[in-house]
Protein backbone atom coordinates (compact mmCIF):
# COMPACT_ATOMS: atom_id res chain seq x y z
CA UNK A 1 0.00 0.00 0.00
CA UNK A 2 1.24 3.49 -0.95
CA UNK A 3 1.28 5.84 1.54
CA UNK A 4 1.33 8.95 -0.16
CA UNK A 5 0.44 12.19 1.90
CA UNK A 6 -1.10 14.72 -0.76
CA UNK A 7 -0.24 18.36 -0.82
CA UNK A 8 1.39 17.57 3.06
CA UNK A 9 5.18 16.65 1.36
CA UNK A 10 5.26 19.63 -0.56
CA UNK A 11 4.34 22.41 1.47
CA UNK A 12 7.73 21.88 3.12
CA UNK A 13 9.83 23.05 -0.21
CA UNK A 14 7.20 25.75 -0.79
CA UNK A 15 8.12 29.63 0.35
CA UNK A 16 6.10 31.35 2.77
CA UNK A 17 5.58 34.16 -0.22
CA UNK A 18 4.00 31.34 -2.48
CA UNK A 19 2.12 30.10 0.46
CA UNK A 20 0.48 33.50 0.92
CA UNK A 21 -0.30 33.91 -2.92
CA UNK A 22 -1.86 30.44 -2.82
CA UNK A 23 -4.08 31.17 -0.21
CA UNK A 24 -5.25 34.57 -1.63
CA UNK A 25 -6.14 33.00 -4.95
CA UNK A 26 -8.05 30.27 -3.42
CA UNK A 27 -10.12 32.91 -1.71
CA UNK A 28 -10.76 34.96 -4.76
CA UNK A 29 -12.48 31.98 -6.16
CA UNK A 30 -15.17 32.97 -3.66
CA UNK A 31 -15.62 36.19 -5.05
CA UNK A 32 -19.08 37.01 -6.90
CA UNK A 33 -18.41 38.58 -9.82
CA UNK A 34 -20.34 42.22 -10.75
CA UNK A 35 -22.28 42.23 -13.87
CA UNK A 36 -22.55 44.12 -16.23
CA UNK A 37 -26.21 45.30 -15.80
CA UNK A 38 -28.57 46.08 -19.10
CA UNK A 39 -30.16 49.32 -19.80
CA UNK A 40 -33.16 47.62 -19.47
CA UNK A 41 -32.74 46.59 -16.10
CA UNK A 42 -31.42 49.77 -15.26
CA UNK A 43 -34.69 51.07 -16.13
CA UNK A 44 -36.53 49.07 -14.02
CA UNK A 45 -34.25 49.29 -10.67
CA UNK A 46 -34.72 53.20 -11.37
CA UNK A 47 -38.77 52.54 -11.61
CA UNK A 48 -38.78 50.11 -8.85
CA UNK A 49 -36.81 52.85 -6.92
CA UNK A 50 -39.34 55.69 -7.79
CA UNK A 51 -42.66 53.63 -6.93
CA UNK A 52 -40.89 52.54 -3.51
CA UNK A 53 -40.22 56.33 -3.09
CA UNK A 54 -43.85 58.18 -4.15
CA UNK A 55 -45.56 54.96 -2.13
CA UNK A 56 -43.14 55.15 0.80
CA UNK A 57 -42.46 51.48 1.00
CA UNK A 58 -39.25 49.18 2.04
CA UNK A 59 -37.42 48.22 -0.51
CA UNK A 60 -34.41 45.74 -0.55
CA UNK A 61 -31.65 46.62 -2.63
CA UNK A 62 -29.01 44.25 -3.20
CA UNK A 63 -25.60 45.77 -3.24
CA UNK A 64 -21.95 44.88 -4.73
CA UNK A 65 -19.22 45.69 -2.62
CA UNK A 66 -15.76 44.14 -1.56
CA UNK A 67 -16.50 41.66 -4.62
CA UNK A 68 -19.39 40.44 -2.65
CA UNK A 69 -23.51 40.83 -3.05
CA UNK A 70 -25.47 41.57 0.39
CA UNK A 71 -29.08 43.20 0.51
CA UNK A 72 -29.82 46.02 2.32
CA UNK A 73 -33.53 47.26 3.43
CA UNK A 74 -34.52 50.11 3.76
CA UNK A 75 -37.05 53.46 3.23
CA UNK A 76 -35.85 55.46 0.00
CA UNK A 77 -35.33 59.53 1.63
CA UNK A 78 -33.94 60.89 -1.36
CA UNK A 79 -31.11 61.08 -3.83
CA UNK A 80 -28.22 63.13 -4.76
CA UNK A 81 -27.72 63.50 -7.94
CA UNK A 82 -24.61 64.91 -8.14
CA UNK A 83 -22.93 62.67 -6.09
CA UNK A 84 -25.13 59.93 -7.62
CA UNK A 85 -25.99 58.46 -4.55
CA UNK A 86 -29.11 56.73 -3.03
CA UNK A 87 -30.75 57.94 0.92
CA UNK A 88 -31.85 54.53 2.05
CA UNK A 89 -32.95 55.38 5.93
CA UNK A 90 -32.46 51.50 7.97
CA UNK A 91 -33.67 50.49 10.94
CA UNK A 92 -29.96 51.65 12.32
CA UNK A 93 -28.94 54.71 9.95
CA UNK A 94 -29.31 56.67 6.83
CA UNK A 95 -26.56 55.19 4.73
CA UNK A 96 -25.50 56.75 1.53
CA UNK A 97 -25.39 53.99 -1.17
CA UNK A 98 -23.75 54.85 -4.76
CA UNK A 99 -25.57 54.17 -7.66
CA UNK A 100 -23.06 51.79 -9.58
CA UNK A 101 -23.13 49.16 -6.68
CA UNK A 102 -26.81 48.64 -6.93
CA UNK A 103 -27.47 44.96 -8.56
CA UNK A 104 -31.20 44.91 -8.17
CA UNK A 105 -33.84 46.04 -6.62
CA UNK A 106 -37.13 44.81 -4.67
CA UNK A 107 -40.27 46.16 -2.79
CA UNK A 108 -40.53 44.55 0.12
CA UNK A 109 -44.63 43.86 0.58
CA UNK A 110 -45.60 43.90 4.40
CA UNK A 111 -48.16 41.18 3.98
CA UNK A 112 -45.11 38.85 3.69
Amino acid sequence: MIRDRGSMKWTAMMLPEHLSLIKMWKQEQFHDKKRELTEWELEEIEQTIQRAFKMQKLITLTLWSNNNLHDETGLVTGTDAIKKELLLETDVAIKRIAFDKIQNAKMVDVDD
